[in-house]
């Protein structure tokens, strides 16, 4: 849950597929949220937000209460990409971003699930690419680091949000508060169209960092004020992934990992 530890996920993943055959691998997916707080959860604790889908995955799996991660969202989200302590990643450096990106020759999750045969997708806010648009044109993006498809922003949502596709800019200025059912939409989808064979899905919500967003259907609904409908806009999205991997046969052999990338500013 919330506060997992990069490095433990990224070797589930990798141990879990190691010497399997092909009809024994399970999927992954991991959803993954930005700047949320370890108590914004029902399960943990909030008592104004209600997170019921969230909730459920707590009392029907595992919680993970005693590991720590990196405390922003870049070398937080490189950790868990390929497994390795933030210090010890080869991180290039950019003399027009304070974001350095992820370099090519680290070695993926994404990329030994598809030498295993899995379809990778990925959705949202990848944060390892540079923040300047023309960044996104050296090859930095997850169809460069393994993934199969993407669509999502290569940056945060605190400045003007571009949206990618693969590895074209497809729609500028984009409207925030769509964003969170935007990238539910395309992992669905990712997930019907590759229900027949073994698949990774990386889900990782915009929300919620700032600038707040949240749709009209969410707005003003949860006691925990704007925050908290951003929240529970999310929660109920974890449940449509939920519903839908219960719908196509494929809850018993999926993981489904929730958590957040370093908790609230």
């Amino acid at each position: 849950m919330n506060k997992l530890t990069q490095l433990t996920l990224s070797l589930v993943l990798f141990a879990a597929v190691a010497g399997t055959a092909q009809a024994d691998k399970p999927n992954f997916i991991v959803i993954f949220t930005d700047d949320q707080g370890y108590q914004d959860l029902g399960c943990f604790g909030s008592p104004d937000i209600k997170t019921p889908r969230i909730d459920q995955m707590a009392a029907e799996g595992m919680r993970f209460t005693s590991f720590y991660a990196q405390t922003v969202c870049g070398p937080s989200r490189a950790a868990l990409m390929t497994g390795c302590y933030p210090l010890r990643l080869a991180r290039q450096s950019d003399p027009d971003s304070i974001h350095p990106e992820l370099h090519l020759n680290e070695i993926t999750i994404a990329e030994v699930l598809s030498e295993q045969g899995y379809a990778t997708g990925a959705f949202g806010k990848w944060d390892l690419a540079g923040h300047n648009p023309e960044h996104y044109k050296r090859k930095l993006l997850p169809p460069h680091q393994g993934f199969d498809t993407y669509f999502g922003t290569a940056s945060s949502n605190d400045r003007v949000v571009h949206l990618i596709r693969d590895t074209e800019m497809v729609e500028r200025n984009v409207d925030m508060s769509t964003l969170t059912r935007r990238y539910t939409d395309e992992a669905i989808e990712f997930i019907q169209s590759n229900k027949d064979a073994p698949f990774f899905v990386y889900l990782a919500h915009t929300m919620p960092h700032t600038k707040l967003a949240v749709s009209a259907e969410f707005k003003g609904k949860s006691a925990g004020g704007f925050y908290g409908d951003v929240i529970e806009e999310i929660d109920f999205n974890v449940g449509r992934v939920l519903d839908q991997v219960k719908e196509l046969g494929l809850d018993e052999s999926t993981y489904i990992i929730f958590t957040s990338d370093n908790g609230p500013w």
